[in-house]
């Protein structure tokens, strides 16, 4: 038995498991590097932005005036693929995005356009008998005719401007009335109106076709006020719009965002907070 060979043999083990485990451990301490390196960064570029855009959407500080901006929610959730979120938030994150798009797609200040235009109608024909300026007729090459009716200029008018100034005014001082207006002389009585719509109002009735002012017809009713005093009085504006279905879908909708976000921002944190734990912990 050659006991040089042996004892070489042994050796030269020993030194390929001490390479192999020396090799293995560099080899496991690169990959948890890497792994730490992936997991900071996943929190630093995805879930810790992603907090910071939808964590303002997760309170109750904002109203429905406003419009819902997520441009990083919108990429993670249209290119999903790049990001590798976990299901379960990402189909919180679809669920938002959908809800958003909803919410979206009312525009309060349209809504309330609509129902100031429709106030402004029945207004006008409660105090000059109808909407109707007369009658058109018609034809076509081939010798048909038709009547059609002319819509007043006034009506057609606030149908047709752009108020959002006046209106995002009116919507942002609801209950803090801004004019008032004279019912009763001698006892000096007089009651609130919003001044914005008072001066919407006055625009459209005092509107100039053709370089001339638009001529009103004669009232039906007697008025003591001004046209516009005596529509912004009798026809009460928010209480036609904080019932209109469109701005209570709204307000459904925007009670969603705040509770899909706050779930959301709750499960981000939480997944920060392990990586921190397992990845970032200061050991003293």
């Amino acid at each position: 038995m050659d006991w040089n060979e042996i004892l070489k043999e042994v050796i030269s083990g020993s030194i390929l498991i001490a390479v192999g485990g020396v090799a293995g451990w560099f080899g496991g301490l690169f990959k948890g590097k890497k792994e730490s390196s992936r997991a900071i960064e996943r929190k630093n570029e995805i879930y810790q932005p992603l907090i910071d855009e939808i964590e303002k959407y997760s309170d109750f500080d904002w109203t429905i005036r406003e419009k819902v901006k997520v441009p990083f929610l919108r990429d993670i959730v249209n290119n999903s693929y790049k990001y590798g979120i976990n299901d379960e938030i990402l189909n919180q994150c679809n669920h938002l995005f959908e809800i958003v798009n909803d919410y979206n797609r009312v525009d309060s200040i349209r809504v309330a356009h609509s129902i100031i235009a429709s106030i402004f109608e029945k207004g006008y024909a409660e105090i000059y008998g109808s909407v109707i300026d007369g009658i058109s007729y018609q034809s076509d090459r081939y010798g048909n005719e038709w009547e059609e009716e002319v819509i007043a200029e006034p009506v057609q008018v606030i149908r047709q401007s752009n108020y959002s100034k006046e209106i995002e005014s009116l919507l942002l001082n609801e209950g803090m009335y801004s004019d008032d207006v004279c019912v009763d002389e001698e006892n000096a009585l007089y009651l609130p109106i919003y001044l914005q719509l008072k001066r919407i109002y006055h625009l459209a009735l005092n509107v100039i076709v053709n370089g001339e002012k638009y001529i009103k017809p004669k009232p039906v009713i007697e008025l003591k006020m001004l046209p516009e005093e005596y529509i912004a009085l009798h026809y009460d504006f928010f209480d036609l719009y904080n019932n209109d279905e469109r701005i209570k879908k709204k307000y459904e909708l925007r009670e969603e965002i705040i509770y899909t976000s706050q779930a959301i921002v709750q499960s981000l944190k939480e997944t920060i907070d392990q990586i921190i734990k397992i990845y970032e912990v200061e050991v003293l």
